[in-house]
């Protein structure tokens, strides 16, 4: 049969053979929508409630790509599919929710976020109106990512991956079915290659992994293959499109249905009940959740759990509203967490989720269902696309104003908020990588006056970042040139790594050492010392031969220990003008003991070995924060944290002028 109609550029309301494409209802697959949602909702909410709760969204890859598939499947044999038609279809299904969650989202970020947050959010909202949140947020997980909780539209990851299927999956039917390819066979082999991609990747590359459509594609396309297999009735698969019925006439098939359908539910369980956090995923253990549902949609709707379970009442509504459901529950405990500082208490998130549910309702019967009928639907498509496109630009807008600090809801607190705001010249950054010939982001510099030799080089992670603006200060006034090398653990003949910034330090450590006009040099990380096991004696050998050698090379030595980790994030010191609900942290502040208790061992380690070297100076950045008592994270009205371990831009210039006399002294 030719395909007539799958290349057509129809845009008519109600092309003649539409309706013939699509499935026939199935209340069992809004059940199991049921379960893919409440699993999200109820994880994201409460996740010691059930740790596996977050492949839901695996559950929603399966359903999106059988009746996607079926509907793809169906009209290209029948030759009524035409692109128009779906992709109106699309528009106005998934649009008008996700255009006023977007909104809403935005509108009350202007009242209730700092301008560094609205400012992300703004590039949030421009990239789940675009479909490439995915994108976005991988690109981000990295040394300075903000905490997941503190993303209001971190959930639109998934409906990234969804909507990129939808847009490149049809246009490689086509083709197919064109060139007379077996569609069935495309489908597995490169959900094969998919698969693959996942176990080759989820180790190596988590984020990349667990955010790429690439890798993720495999579960759409199990679906799709079960439709394949249904729309084409082939055994045993056939019972997935059957009424109750047509299904009874064979008591034998029936029981392997419901067989299929108790073994899906089980694998379901197993996967709420056993996948957590912890494991590397999707990796294999997205099979769990994967098989599960697409047995579960297999079995058909007279199989025992579809059909008394699935297709209750109860189970099919929550089906109906799941998308606005998924689409509002993350945005309102997203921002309670944000409000709370912290994670708000289980009365306010279980009020957050009946809220969502409230909206998700409301959504569904008021604009969902309204604006998905065919009447008038050149119009719809042409105003939602409209608002979609708005809504990205806005929010394209609000990022290139840098989170539009002007707003009277954070006029008041300014320079505190600035304090969140990680401080990096990065025209200095480039100048000083090209000097020295560093090719990659993993292979960091600063030098003050890149025109001139340097003489005081301050190495180590974030943590020595973190004192580079006050150091530069203190050695220029001193007319030194201050040298900043980036690294992970800045010591030498440690063991090889796959992190690609330990892969750079040996050459920077070569390089530090190998600089004849480096007179001073001063070392700081996070990394806390032990030797519970022979990993950690290693690390303390090459820490110690690290020091052995800069004093060896006639240097000057500083080694700064790192400033106190909190317990919360400093935002929470700062009054959110715009929510009147919102209250600072009443103590800004570390108890001095705890601190001293949970770095001693550390400690101990560090003045044992340093003991060995007379000559290298321990400055101790703690005590530019704390007196007796207490670690301070706000003095003379500045935040003297950017967030829970890392020193802001103010507060780096209050520590370096207090290291500044010890190192006088």
């Amino acid at each position: 049969m030719k395909l007539q109609n799958v290349l057509a550029n129809d845009t008519r309301d109600t092309p003649a053979a539409a309706p013939d494409a699509h499935p026939a209802y199935r209340p069992d697959i809004d059940g199991l929508r049921a379960v893919a949602v409440l699993s999200v909702v109820l994880f994201h909410a409460f996740p010691s409630a059930l740790p596996g709760g977050f492949v839901g969204v695996d559950i929603f890859f399966i359903i999106s790509g059988f009746l996607i598939g079926s509907i793809l499947i169906k009209g290209m044999q029948q030759g009524s599919f035409s692109f128009a038609d779906f992709y109106a279809r699309r528009v106005r299904r998934i649009f008008p929710a996700l255009s006023l969650m977007l909104a809403s989202t935005l509108a009350f970020g202007w009242f209730a976020l700092f301008p560094d947050e609205f400012k992300m959010l703004g590039k949030h909202v421009f990239g789940g109106a675009g479909f490439v949140s995915n994108f976005f947020l991988w690109n981000e997980v990295g040394y300075f990512d903000t905490a997941a909780e503190t993303k209001p539209l971190l959930h639109l990851w998934s409906l990234g991956i969804e909507e990129q299927f939808y847009i490149f999956w049809p246009l490689l039917l086509a083709l197919a079915w064109r060139l007379r390819w077996n569609m069935l066979g495309m489908a597995v082999v490169l959900g094969a290659a998919s698969f693959a991609l996942n176990i080759w990747g989820v180790h190596k590359f988590a984020s990349a992994t667990f955010y790429s459509p690439a890798s993720r594609v495999w579960e759409l396309l199990m679906g799709a293959c079960l439709a394949y297999a249904t729309v084409n009735r082939l055994a045993p698969f056939a019972a997935a499109s059957r009424p109750h019925s047509a299904s009874q006439r064979d008591a034998a098939a029936l029981l392997l249905r419901h067989a299929a359908s108790l073994l899906g539910l089980g694998l379901l369980a197993a996967a709420l009940v056993l996948t957590t956090r912890k494991h590397a995923f999707p990796g294999w253990w997205a099979l769990l959740p994967t098989s599960g549902a697409l047995l579960l949609i297999a079995a058909g709707p007279a199989a025992l759990v579809n059909r008394y379970l699935l297709s209750n009442r109860l189970m099919v509504w929550v089906g109906l509203v799941s998308y606005p459901l998924y689409l509002w529950h993350w945005p309102l405990l997203s921002y309670a967490q944000i409000i709370e500082s912290g994670v708000p208490s289980a009365q306010i998130r279980a009020t957050a989720v009946a809220a969502a549910l409230a909206l998700a309702t409301a959504t569904y019967w008021l604009l969902e269902k309204p604006l998905r009928g065919t009447a008038r639907g050149r119009a719809k498509v042409i105003g939602l696309s409209l608002a979609m496109l708005a809504l990205a630009g806005v929010g394209a807008a609000i990022y290139r104003a840098d989170g539009m600090p002007q707003r009277q809801a954070v006029v008041d607190n300014a320079l505190q908020q600035k304090d969140l705001i990680l401080v990096e010249d990065t025209a200095n950054a480039q100048a000083c990588k090209a000097r020295y010939g560093f090719d990659t982001i993993y292979k960091y510099c600063l030098l003050d006056d890149v025109k001139k030799d340097p003489t005081v080089l301050l190495i180590g992670d974030s943590h020595a970042y973190h004192h580079v603006a006050g150091m530069t200060a203190h050695w220029r006034a001193r007319g030194e040139n201050l040298w900043m090398l980036g690294t992970r653990w800045p010591f030498v003949d440690l063991a090889p790594s796959e992190d690609e910034y330990q892969k750079a330090t040996p050459m920077m450590l070569d390089l530090a050492l190998n600089t004849p006009s480096v007179k001073t040099v001063i070392i700081s990380t996070a990394l806390k010392l032990h030797e519970g096991n022979e990993e950690g004696k290693a690390i303390v050998a090459s820490f110690r031969e690290t020091i052995r050698r800069f004093v060896a090379s006639g240097r000057k030595v500083y080694w700064i220990n790192d400033v106190p980790r909190l317990d919360f994030d400093p935002r929470a010191c700062i009054k959110r003008a715009g929510v009147a609900s919102s209250q600072t942290r009443g103590e800004c502040a570390v108890p001095r003991e705890e601190y001293e208790k949970s770095v001693a061992p550390h400690r101990a380690i560090v003045d044992r070995v340093l003991k060995e070297f007379p000559a290298v100076r321990q400055l101790d950045a703690a005590d530019a924060l704390c007196d007796a008592k207490s670690c301070r994270v706000v003095a003379d009205g500045m935040l003297l944290y950017r967030d829970n371990n890392h020193l802001s831009h103010r507060g780096d210039l209050w520590v370096a002028q207090r290291l500044a006399q010890a190192m006088a002294d």
